[in-house]
């Protein structure tokens, strides 16, 4: 049996509900998240375990795989057009590349 949800407001019984979730002004939609609505008060709000799910759904979902390819002598990898647009980039921006260990790089803008 699922444990029963209380509001923290008003200690009203909170139902469990789901929608989409919209972020960035509309430029992100996450299907069927869920959170918790108080029959009593109308508050929303969501447990720890349902803000993990959605950071993991974020996570795994707005990954952009590139392959690597030659330019001249060098590797170069492209980036997706959304990501240049919402970033602003323009031909002959610099960016930097921090190692962080031996399986990522992070990419910062300055």
């Amino acid at each position: 049996m699922e444990e029963e949800i209380r509001c923290h407001l008003c200690n009203g019984k909170a139902e469990l509900q789901s929608e989409e979730l919209q972020l960035d002004n509309g430029r992100i939609t996450i299907k069927d998240s869920s959170y918790y609505k108080c029959t009593k008060c109308g508050e929303k709000f969501a447990t720890s375990e349902q803000m993990q799910e959605l950071s993991g759904q974020i996570n795994t979902k707005f990954v952009f795989r590139r392959p690597i390819i030659n330019a001249g002598r060098s590797l170069a990898i492209t980036l997706p057009a959304d990501i240049v647009q919402y970033y602003g980039l323009k031909k002959g921006n610099k960016i930097s590349l921090i190692p962080d260990g031996k399986k990522e790089i992070k990419i910062a803008l300055p």
